[in-house]
């Protein structure tokens, strides 16, 4: 018994390790002309459009950084509806469909769907600013259509493109100011 136990563990030291995916290529990332960021009104829309830098920081370095942070931001559908009654004794009466998300009708719904965007962009933002601004990351302002592109929705993507900006050279711009 002991010498099937010592195989075993042999067998599953020798096996590859599953390795991590590897880190995109930075010559490979297409990076957005991040210029205009002294423009006033680019400036004004920093607190909404921005991108993160830090001096002395490797690719690497920041791509994990981005990684770690990007585990906080909010899921799309993320709440989920827990059940309200779970029986003691006996088995539990189960709907045939689940119960809907939406018990503000209709106009709530639309009601919703337009605030839903800035709301869920600003939690993301924020999250974001509250993982990054301690690492020692600084702001800089991107006009709106730049800033989109750099984000991507979150994608993976963009963990690559905002960490080739944030090791990259020292933005032509005055970094943004913390709101602490």
């Amino acid at each position: 018994m002991r010498r099937s136990c010592y195989l075993a563990l042999a067998a599953l030291m020798a096996s590859p390790v599953h390795a991590q995916d590897a880190l995109p290529d930075p010559a490979t990332v297409t990076v957005p002309d991040v210029s205009g960021g002294r423009d006033p009104d680019v400036v004004r829309n920093g607190w909404k459009y921005f991108y993160f830098w830090r001096a002395d920081t490797t690719y690497e370095r920041a791509y994990a950084d981005f990684a770690d942070c990007y585990r906080f931001l909010p899921v799309a559908g993320g709440d989920a509806l827990l059940p309200m009654f779970i029986a003691w004794q006996g088995e539990e009466a189960l709907d045939e469909k689940p119960a809907g998300g939406n018990q503000y009708g209709i106009v709530g719904a639309a009601l919703g769907a337009l605030v839903a965007g800035p709301i869920t962009r600003r939690a993301s933002q924020s999250r974001m600013r509250r993982c990054m601004e301690p690492r020692g990351y600084q702001r800089f302002p991107a006009p709106e259509e730049t800033w989109e592109a750099i984000i991507d929705g979150y994608s993976q993507e963009s963990i690559a493109v905002n960490a080739v900006l944030a090791s990259g050279p020292r933005p032509d711009a005055d970094p943004l100011p913390e709101d602490r």
